[in-house]
Parts: C-alpha cells; sequence; structure tokens
C-alpha cells in the first residue's frame, strides 16, 4: 500500500496524514485477541508497564505499554514485515527503512489518563529528523477516547521539553512541551484499522479515555537506516531495531 500523491503533499504540508482502511475487520480482530492476550501475560507477569508518572490505580495516569511489541508476540513481528505498510513508509523515508521504537499503547476504560504534547524525535535524537511514526488504531480513536492531537504546520522546528519525572523511578513518556499554544490542535480520529502517520517533529498529544470500552493502538517508528545509530539504541534489547529494508 503506497501513499499517493495527495497524501504525501499533505504530509509536507501539514506534518501528518491520516486514512482509513488499512486492515480489514478479520485483521483487526486477530490483532485485538494478540493484543490482549499480550497485555493478560504482561500484567500477570508485572512488566506491563504505565508510562505516566502516577500509581498503576490511579485513574489519571493508567497509560500503559506494550515495550518491543515485535519481542512479545508473533503477530506484532509479522506486521512491521508486512509489505503494505513498508511500502507506505518508504514513500515518506526512502527505501532504507529501520524500526527504532515500538509500542502498544493502551488506554483502559474510563482510567486510560493523558499523555502530554512531545515531539517524537525528542526521545530518538535521529539525524537530520529523519523518522515517521505510524499509530494504526485497533479501536475506533475518537475525541472521546482519548485519540492524538496535532498541530497542523508545526513540524518545522525542534522544541524545548521539560522532564517530568525521574527516569530511575519510572520510565514512561517523561518528557512534554510546555506553554504551547494549542489554539489550532485538531483531532486525528481514525477508524480501527486506520491509521495516523506523522513527521518526527509534529507535537502531539492525547486526551483521556471517557468512554467505556478501551482504545487500544500500535504505534511504529521507523528511522531511514542510512542515518547514523542514535544513542538510544544503546539502551535498548537486542533485537529491538532491526534493519526492515535495503536498496539494492
Amino acid at each position: 500500500m503506497r501513499l499517493n500523491a495527495v497524501q504525501i503533499e499533505q504530509f509536507e504540508r501539514d506534518g501528518y496524514v491520516l486514512a482509513d482502511g488499512f486492515l480489514g475487520a478479520e485483521e483487526v480482530a486477530h490483532l485485538q485477541d494478540c493484543y490482549m492476550a499480550t497485555v493478560d501475560r504482561l500484567s500477570r507477569e508485572r512488566s506491563l508497564q504505565n508510562v505516566q508518572s502516577g500509581d498503576d490505580d490511579d485513574e489519571d495516569f493508567q497509560v500503559f505499554q506494550i515495550r518491543t511489541a515485535h519481542l512479545q508476540h508473533p503477530v506484532f513481528r509479522m506486521l512491521i514485515n508486512d509489505s503494505r505498510l513498508l511500502d507506505m513508509v518508504e514513500g515518506l523515508l526512502g527505501p532504507d527503512l529501520r524500526l527504532i521504537h515500538y509500542q502498544g499503547l493502551y488506554k483502559p476504560a474510563r482510567t486510560g489518563g493523558e499523555v502530554g504534547w512531545h515531539q517524537d524525535n525528542h526521545y530518538f535524537n535521529v539525524a537530520e529528523n529523519r523518522t515517521v511514526s505510524v499509530w494504526l488504531a485497533l479501536d475506533d480513536a475518537t475525541v472521546e477516547n482519548g485519540c492524538m492531537w496535532y498541530l497542523p504546520g508545526q513540524h518545522r522546528e525542534a522544541l524545548p521539553h521539560e522532564q517530568l519525572w525521574d527516569t530511575d523511578e519510572k520510565k514512561g513518556f517523561y518528557f512534554a512541551i510546555r506553554d504551547l499554544d494549542d489554539s489550532t490542535a485538531v483531532p486525528a480520529e481514525v477508524k480501527r484499522g486506520g491509521f495516523a502517520i506523522h513527521h518526527c517533529l509534529m507535537p502531539h498529544r492525547s486526551l483521556k479515555n471517557g468512554t467505556d470500552r478501551p482504545r487500544r493502538g500500535i504505534a511504529m517508528h521507523f528511522m531511514d537506516a542510512k542515518m547514523p545509530d542514535p544513542s538510544m539504541l544503546k539502551i535498548l534489547p537486542e533485537g529491538a531495531t532491526p534493519i526492515l529494508r535495503r536498496s539494492k
């Protein structure tokens, strides 16, 4: 599945593009089953991580993460090797693709909390900002259940971030952009099986899930494999950042 000229133009202009219908209903249902099986297993193993600063029982702070998802379940590994996905990303980054980060982000019903404004490359630090993120919806992502929000066109420069808490005590989304004018923010509402792709300097956030159903998503982050290894690769486990495509 390749992005068309209109979608690429929108990505370059606005810093993001949304599209429905990437995966069919059966594919989404299978991913949902595997996703929840992984969440349940990690919870039993006490390794399901809350990426916010609060306690897991605090209803304002429940945003759980399946880290390095391709190392947690075979279906996630299959997804990042899907030619439809890689063709789409290649249209934005070129033919040399490397996975830099891969996570399931799970907001439980009624208790899924906020993730503050941030830019992905503040964490990744990939040279020349050569990275994009693909957020795949496993449930309809709506304003009510805590979809992402974007600031169209504000992906031209890196912005200062504030560290929110001590990372020796807790990992997660520990940087946020303060004092940001978000009056032009727009919701990234997509149907299940659809995606939101954004530039690594696109400021984005998500708000609380106020519905009776979970909001489940998969965030896949890709970099131009021709770029030097960013420093964050040193702290990741073996196999966390595979090369997915190489130009011939």
